[in-house]
C-alpha cells in the first residue's frame, strides 16, 4: 500500500495525571445498542460513539454481548475505546513526512497478519477486538484521517501517527488505498464465528529454569495484586514497585537465558510483555 507525501505536526500526546480515566463507548453495528455502567442506563446509536469519563476503581457493566461483569479502570492512564459488542477494529499506522525523501526514515509496524472474515490482511495493521482497546492512536475511531498536518517539525522530518478504524471502515479503507475496489467482498468467507467473552488478563508462563522461576516470583505477585487494585493510591504503589522489579528480573534473566532453549526465551517475552500489557492497561476485566 502506497503512502501519500503527508506534512508534519509536532503533536504531544500527553498521560493525565488524574484518577479520572477517559473512554469512548462506541457501536460499530447497523442497530442502536443499551448497557448499563454502574447502574447508569446508555443507549449507544448505530455506527456511533459515546464519551465517557469513569473514575479509577471497581465498575459494573451490563451489555448484550459483553453479559455482566466486573472491571477495574487504573488512575493516571490513557483511557481508549470501549466495545460492548466486542467487534473487530483495526489500528493503521501511516507516515507523515516533510518530504517524499523522508519516507525511507519512517517504517510503520504492525500486528501481524490477521484476517476479517477470512479474508487475509497484513501490512501496518493491528486487529483488536477486546473490550477495553488501549488508547493507541492519534485518530479515533470517529475522526477523518487527514492526508496532511500542518504544524512546527523540530527536524526530524516526520512521524508515525495511527488511527482507529471499524472493521468495515478499515476495509473501504484498504480498497481506496490500494484501489482494489469490491476486494473484501470477493474473497470473504461469512464465516459464522464463536461467540467471544471479555476476558480476564492470562496467568504469566512459568518457567523450566528454577532460578528464573525463583527470580518471578515477586513481579508474580505484583501481577496479581495489580488486577485486584481498586484504589489510586494502590494502584500508584504498585506501578512504583514495578520498575525496581523489573530491573532486576531482567538483570538475572540476561545471565540465564543465554544458554537455555528457545521455549525459555520464548517464555520470557511472554512473561515481560503481559506484565508490561497489564500495567499499562486503562481497564481491566476483573477476574471472578
Amino acid at each position: 500500500m502506497n503512502n501519500i507525501l503527508f506534512s508534519i505536526a509536532a503533536l504531544l500526546l500527553l498521560a493525565g495525571c488524574s484518577n479520572n480515566v477517559d473512554f469512548s463507548i462506541d457501536n460499530p453495528t447497523d442497530a442502536a445498542i443499551k448497557l448499563q455502567i454502574d447502574q447508569t442506563d446508555y443507549e449507544i446509536p448505530a455506527n456511533q460513539s459515546k464519551k465517557i469519563t469513569l473514575k479509577a476503581g471497581e465498575h459494573s457493566m451490563d451489555a448484550p454481548v459483553a453479559g455482566k461483569i466486573k472491571f477495574i479502570v487504573y488512575a493516571e492512564r490513557k483511557g481508549g475505546l470501549i466495545n460492548p459488542t466486542l467487534s473487530d477494529y483495526v489500528i493503521v499506522s501511516v507516515a507523515y513526512v516533510t518530504g517524499e525523501e523522508k519516507l525511507k526514515n519512517f517504517r510503520p509496524g504492525g500486528g501481524g497478519p490477521f484476517k476479517l472474515d477470512g479474508v487475509p490482511f497484513s501490512g501496518p495493521f493491528k486487529l483488536v477486538n477486546g473490550l477495553f482497546i488501549e488508547n493507541d492512536w492519534r485518530f479515533g475511531v470517529r475522526e477523518p484521517f487527514p492526508t496532511s498536518l500542518q504544524g512546527y517539525d523540530p527536524g526530524g522530518g516526520g512521524n508515525i501517527y495511527s488511527k482507529l478504524f471499524t472493521a468495515a471502515d478499515f476495509v473501504r479503507y484498504f480498497e481506496s488505498e490500494s484501489e482494489q475496489a469490491g476486494f473484501f467482498e470477493k474473497h470473504r468467507q461469512h464465516i459464522v464465528s464463536a461467540p467471544r467473552k471479555p476476558v480476564a488478563p492470562a496467568p504469566l508462563p512459568d518457567f523450566a529454569d528454577p532460578q528464573l522461576q525463583s527470580a518471578s516470583l515477586k513481579l508474580r505477585e505484583l501481577y496479581q495484586r495489580y488486577q485486584q487494585a481498586v484504589t489510586p493510591d494502590e494502584q500508584k504503589q504498585l506501578q512504583s514497585e514495578r520498575h525496581k522489579l523489573t530491573m532486576e528480573f531482567v538483570s538475572l534473566s540476561a545471565r540465564r537465558l543465554g544458554n537455555s532453549p528457545a521455549q525459555e526465551n520464548d517464555k520470557y517475552n511472554k512473561f515481560i510483555t503481559q506484565i508490561g500489557t497489564v500495567l499499562g492497561s486503562s481497564a481491566l476485566v476483573k477476574a471472578p
